[in-house]
């Protein structure tokens, strides 16, 4: 399996999204994930930005908004806003002809909430957006978050749970600094279902900090892709952000 590399837009997120997709393609890089938050902020238009990108050769992914969302809310109208944006998302996802949109899957609105109600307002939602996708030629990877205490979507047998569902688009995004706050990543894809994983971040990580460039933590970065590699051949987005270091972060990390 041969897996291609991008870069999050948001590694410079301070500049508009078609001069981060510049810097990207500069750096080699074979794709560039582009947040939408990133493009809400640079108010730049979806057909901009996808004629940018083919002009630089960048194949492109999107990140659906993750700050302030939660579409496992106990709250209903911050869960139908989020959903809401999750809609959002599938649409900029066409227009700007990236064929992955990551997603994150939400969280406990509180520790003392049920997990049962989280569970099944995740399929709920899932299962609308997977319809949704399907009919836009989409795939959708939601995403297996780092170990936090309202997090619940984390560990393989979550994944294992997640994957028992029927669904036409919808698959995971494994993120191998997350996945080190649970196992070793190499133990952590071994219990996930391969044909499931659409989509893949990378970057380094500590116990203090989730995620740094590459060759600034502590993870076994070669172990581990060698072991997503074996299970997977589509785009690895690599992340990291450090506030104002975009410019001399995503080359290194591309040389690394």
């Amino acid at each position: 399996m041969v897996m291609k590399f991008g870069s999050s837009t948001m590694f410079l997120r301070e500049k508009p999204v078609a001069r981060a997709l510049e810097a990207i393609a500069r750096a080699g890089f074979a794709a560039a994930d582009v947040w939408l938050e990133h493009l809400w902020q640079s108010n730049e238009s979806a057909e901009t930005i996808l004629r940018h990108a083919r002009a630089l050769g960048l194949i492109l992914t999107l990140h659906a908004p993750n700050r302030d969302v939660n579409i496992c809310s106990m709250n209903p109208g911050i869960r139908r806003e989020s959903v809401r944006q999750m809609e959002e998302s599938l649409v900029m996802a066409a227009r700007l002809e990236a064929p992955v949109v990551v997603m994150h899957p939400g969280f406990l609105s509180s520790t003392r909430d049920s997990l049962q109600h989280a569970w099944e307002s995740l399929f709920e939602v899932v299962a609308a957006l997977d319809a949704n996708a399907a009919s836009y030629g989409l795939r959708v990877g939601i995403e297996a978050m780092e170990k936090q205490s309202k997090a619940f979507f984390v560990t393989p047998t979550d994944l294992q749970r997640f994957c028992g569902w029927t669904l036409r688009a919808t698959g995971l995004t494994i993120d191998l600094a997350h996945a080190q706050t649970v196992m070793e990543p190499r133990d952590f894809l071994a219990q996930t279902p391969a044909d499931r994983i659409f989509h893949a971040h990378c970057s380094d990580s500590s116990p203090q900090q989730t995620h740094l460039p590459l060759g600034s933590g502590v993870l076994d970065l070669p172990a581990a892709l060698s072991a997503l590699g074996k299970r997977f051949d589509g785009i690895v987005i690599l992340e990291g952000y450090v506030t104002g270091q975009g410019e001399q972060i995503v080359p290194a990390n591309a040389n690394y």
